[in-house]
């Protein structure tokens, strides 16, 4: 999404052209880190040994990894809906479709998840996971367009931001917010392949670890 880029303060502060700008992306980075921080818990219970007690219980493996699943979606999505209200009455910041803002919103924190969980499955301790989730948290966080569009960063750096599925989150939501292009539908495509495959593969490794 083209976007002209300028700060241009004054007496009140920040332009609120920036604001409608960067509050979106500032709620898909609230979604991500709500919802990799949820789903990362896996690694703690397990270092407590509340895991084993979890999988002693009569109820099947895959069914407590969809239960994480879907206690780190939810509070990413609560995490994001929390930050959307602050924008708006803060700094009265328009959302636009804002049934479709929260639909993206809703599948952005899926593919979070299913990070999160693959994070989850390769850690052996809560130092590390946080060591690995924090290595890919920043660069998506400084790289995903959510201070300053991708189209000002140098060409190398635009194809690494495609990468990120906190692009392509903060783009959706971004576009929903203001002027409509037909490219979100690119946006929702890669959003929805990023949480069927991460969310397959995380609960693939994390179920091998549990009955491993």
């Amino acid at each position: 999404m083209m976007f002209t880029f300028s700060f241009r303060w004054g007496i009140k502060g920040i332009d609120p052209e920036y604001m409608s700008f960067l509050i979106p992306g500032i709620v898909a980075v609230t979604a991500m880190f709500g919802a990799t921080n949820e789903t990362m818990n896996i690694v703690w219970d397990r270092a407590l040994g509340t895991f084993d007690r979890i999988v002693a219980a009569p109820v099947s493996p895959p069914s407590i990894i969809l239960g994480k699943m879907l206690s780190g979606t939810v509070m990413g999505f609560v995490s994001a809906m929390v930050l959307m209200i602050i924008g708006k009455v803060l700094y009265n910041v328009s959302f636009g479709n804002v049934v479709f803002v929260v639909l993206i919103t809703v599948l952005s924190c899926f593919s979070f998840t299913g990070v999160g969980t693959i994070i989850s499955g390769f850690s052996s301790e809560p130092r590390e996971a946080l060591m690995l989730s924090n290595a890919l948290r920043f660069p998506m966080m400084l790289l995903s367009g959510v201070f300053f569009p991708i189209e000002a960063m140098p060409v190398l750096l635009q194809w690494v931001a495609r990468v990120f599925p906190l692009t392509y989150a903060t783009e959706a939501i971004r576009t929903f917010s203001g002027q409509f292009s037909f490219i979100v539908w690119v946006d929702i495509a890669v959003l929805l392949a990023y949480t069927l495959t991460t969310m397959f593969v995380g609960s693939k490794i994390l179920l091998k670890s549990i009955t491993g």
